[in-house]
């Protein structure tokens, strides 16, 4: 079994459902609340662990019901471990609030507790594990300092490194050659580059402004139901998304970026390692609730969607 990791985060979630988001200043009656574990550390690695690796969670929580509740959901998922996720007495787990709406809209807002605290101490401790992946996920949902250190240790090592920069924040200009792979959204690439994307050659321009800055091997802007541009220093292509109802969109690209770090932990090609990926962000989006609950019994479900998406997906890339 291939050996990943993933630098954790997780947070206790209240999402909120209404038929509009409000907008400032504005109050809306809801249509539903639901309580959940989440984040886009822990949900890359129950996508890993969903693909058949073992995952190993390196990081910090509070030592409080939220941080309990991390440790029981990884275990129960199978494949994901917790040998290197130190529990905080002194900061708590940290929070989120999330607004959803029935057009499959969202906002998010975090607070990060305990994250904040990852240090590259927590890092180095988990550091003969880490020797033995091919492939490690990384996030801006904690300690954007320690995650630049650990990015650049792991790059050191050999591992091929692949950052979700969620939430946007300017890099570190020294940082990009150590990434061998990033993942911004159209808003994300705006703050990463500059570039305003709104259409395919947008996102190739912001994708080879990122290799320009030394991202390694490629960057994949996605781009929500219009699909992803994978821009790599030998070619450029738009991957279009699988066809399917959505239900909740919430935690597509962390599907995606777990799915995306099994394939190459598995020897895949970019192209193949996305392929696989936007079906397993499909099916997520497909489902409601967390991800801890939403695809694990859904094997028959993902099943379907791939075959019907490798039956055309290769005639609907497009060459930009």
């Amino acid at each position: 079994m291939e050996k990943v990791f993933v630098i954790n985060s997780y947070f206790w979630l209240h999402s909120f459902y209404g038929r509009t988001l409000p907008g400032n200043g504005e109050s809306l009656i809801g249509t539903g609340y639901r309580p959940s574990g989440g984040g886009k550390g822990v949900n890359q690695a129950f996508a890993a662990a969903y693909e058949g690796c073992h995952v190993e969670a390196i990081g910090r929580i509070g030592a409080d019901y939220a941080g309990e509740m991390c440790r029981k959901e990884c275990a129960s998922v199978g494949r994901i471990g917790c040998n290197y996720l130190r529990m905080d007495p002194e900061h708590a787990t940290g929070s989120g609030c999330i607004l959803r709406d029935e057009d499959g809209g969202n906002a998010i807002v975090i607070v990060p507790g305990v994250c904040d605290n990852f240090s590259n101490e927590d890092f180095d401790a988990a550091r003969e594990y880490i020797k033995q992946c091919k492939t490690g996920g990384f996030q801006l949902e904690v300690n954007p300092e320690t995650i630049g250190y650990a990015i650049k240790e792991s790059a050191k090592l050999g591992i091929r490194t692949f950052l979700d920069p969620a939430p946007a924040i300017v890099l570190p200009d020294e940082l990009y050659p150590y990434i061998s792979f990033i993942k911004p959204n159209e808003h994300e690439a705006l703050t990463l580059t500059g570039i305003q994307v709104h259409s395919y050659e947008d996102a190739k321009e912001a994708g080879e402004r990122l290799l320009e800055k030394g991202v390694k091997e490629c960057a994949i802007i996605t781009m929500g139901d219009r699909g992803c541009v994978v821009v790599s220093r030998e070619e450029s292509y738009v991957v279009p998304c699988p066809r399917v109802v959505v239900e909740d969109p919430t935690c597509a690209g962390d599907s995606f970026a777990g799915s995306f770090i099994a394939s190459i932990a598995k020897g895949k090609t970019i192209k193949e390692a996305v392929i696989r990926a936007s079906c397993l962000a499909a099916l997520t989006v497909s489902r409601s609730g967390s991800m801890y609950n939403c695809f694990f019994d859904s094997q028959e479900q993902l099943d379907k969607i791939q075959k019907e998406y490798l039956e055309t997906v290769v005639e609907l890339i497009e060459k930009i």
